[in-house]
Parts: C-alpha cells; sequence; structure tokens
C-alpha cells in the first residue's frame, strides 16, 4: 500500500508543479506603470456679443461733431455720440440747414441789405412719415460716423449777384428720446 500512496503523492505533486512550463528562452518583460494625469477642462466663457454703438433711439443724449463740410457740393461727414462717447447707430431723422452769409471782406453793391441777411436751404427726414426725406444720409463702416450729401445745393442762385459767400451748417440729428442742440458750425474752424 505504501506504493499506491507514493505514487499518489507523486501523480499529484507534478500535476501541480509539472503544469508549469518554465521556458528559459522566453523573455518576459514588465510594462511600466503610466499615471495618466485626469483632464482638466476649463469652464465655459460665454462672452457677451460686442456692441458697435447704441440705438439713437435708446440714447438720452445726442452730441453730433462735424468732420468735414465740402461747401460747393454740400457734402457732410460727422460723428453721432451720446455724452458718455458711445457712438450712436440706426441715426434716420435730421434737420440739416446750409447757410451763405456774405463775406466781411469783400466788398457789397447793396451794403446795408446784403450784410444784414443770408441765404439758406435746408433738407429733413422725419422716418416715420413716407417719402419725406431730401438729401442722402448713409452710415459708413465705422459705427456713429455718417455721410450726408445733396445733388441740388445753390446758396449762390438766391445771394446777390456776384456776392463772395462764406458757408456754415446746422445739423441736427433726432432720436425718439432726445436731440442734439442745434448751432450753427462754421467748418474753417
Amino acid at each position: 500500500m505504501k506504493v499506491k500512496y507514493l505514487s499518489a503523492i507523486l501523480a499529484s505533486s507534478l500535476l501541480i508543479f509539472g503544469c508549469n512550463s518554465d521556458n528559459d528562452d522566453e523573455v518576459v518583460t514588465e510594462l511600466p506603470v503610466v499615471v495618466i494625469p485626469p483632464v482638466v477642462v476649463p469652464p465655459v466663457v460665454v462672452v457677451p456679443p460686442v456692441v458697435d454703438g447704441v440705438s439713437i433711439d435708446d440714447a438720452s443724449t445726442v452730441v453730433v461733431k462735424l468732420d468735414t463740410f465740402d461747401s460747393a457740393t454740400g457734402a457732410l461727414s460727422f460723428t453721432v455720440a451720446n455724452s458718455e462717447g458711445d457712438a450712436l447707430t440706426n441715426v434716420a431723422d435730421y434737420d440739416i440747414v446750409y447757410f451763405g452769409f456774405p463775406d466781411p471782406a469783400s466788398p457789397s453793391i447793396k451794403p446795408k441789405a446784403w450784410k444784414r441777411w443770408h441765404v439758406t436751404q435746408n433738407y429733413q427726414c422725419d422716418s416715420t412719415a413716407t417719402d419725406s426725406c431730401t438729401g442722402t444720409l448713409e452710415a459708413t463702416d465705422t459705427a456713429g460716423k455718417y455721410t450726408f450729401n445733396v445733388s441740388d445745393l445753390d446758396l449762390q442762385s438766391k445771394a446777390s449777384a456776384n456776392a463772395e459767400m462764406i458757408y456754415k451748417v446746422a445739423v441736427q440729428i433726432k432720436g425718439a428720446l432726445a436731440s442734439n442742440e442745434i448751432e450753427l458750425i462754421d467748418p474753417s474752424n
């Protein structure tokens, strides 16, 4: 019986240890452990859209600055802003008046009449009325900057013959809440 037990013990040990195939030709390499840091996602920041000015109808103040004035054609360019300096957009309603005054340095054939008076030509636009705009007001590519053009400016025909004139202009821009103070602007200043 001892041989039986011995052969059973040897068989079981072969099963336990014999299944291990130890091949010295194989090279087992261990892979390095790589630690991946957690992915940090930055918070989403919503940037408000850039506003290129304030609508004229939302402005509580209106300030007009004349940039250029061509007295021969009446072409104007001007900047419209509020008192804080924000550009005003959507300008549509205006009163623009061109003035011709006698040149004080030139002699006049009717000094008493001509030296006291002036000639005017005005242009208006009321966007609430249809087809009531005279002249052409256009916004430029820069917010708050506008050009105004007319095709029929003729102050000379209303003045004394051969009178030398000095030209001035008055620009009033109207919004729903406010308008600028109208003032006579001398383009030479």
